[in-house]
């Protein structure tokens, strides 16, 4: 027959385990306590250091930023670089709306089925179809925020001479 522990044995591993993890989190806390008094005065030194480099820089970078992306947006409308942009913009987004029409249609095609395995595949499907349709939206969008930041893609392109 097998002897049962008592409850005694347990309760000392129990008793050693707590005292150990005890133990241990007060040297933490210890630690902890003695690097904040040693490192405040220069955690706070060099907060305030990198808070004043931070502010200049803001300050005298923002006009240099702004004439670097009227040059860079200078080039790329006399370069025909925006215009090529807009165009492959635009064909990855046509390029994906159709890619979504596909999926989609492969879906409902899968969704008719009399199987349950075949409907699950389209209703996944029919998911991927609907990612696909709203990252298409992203590449033109995308575009549109390149040139409000002052990058030309969309203004260099003339629409009126597309027609």
């Amino acid at each position: 027959m097998d002897k049962q522990k008592p409850k005694s044995d347990e309760r000392t591993i129990s008793d050693r385990f707590h005292r150990l993890t005890d133990d241990s989190t007060q040297k933490y806390y210890a630690l902890k306590r003695l690097m904040v008094e040693k490192c405040e005065a220069i955690l706070t030194r060099f907060i305030r250091r990198s808070v004043g480099i931070v502010a200049t820089t803001a300050a005298f970078s923002v006009p240099v930023a702004a004439q670097a992306t009227q040059e860079a947006s200078d080039v790329m409308c006399a370069s025909g670089l925006g215009p090529v942009i807009t165009l492959a913009f635009g064909m990855i987004t046509i390029g994906m709306f159709l890619l979504a029409a596909f999926r989609g249609a492969m879906a409902w095609l899968k969704m008719g089925s009399a199987r349950s395995d075949k409907k699950k595949e389209g209703r996944d499907a029919a998911r991927g179809a609907v990612i696909t349709f709203c990252g298409a939206w992203f590449f033109p969008l995308f575009a549109v925020v390149l040139d409000k930041a002052g990058v030309s893609t969309l203004s260099c392109v003339n629409f009126a001479n597309i027609m």
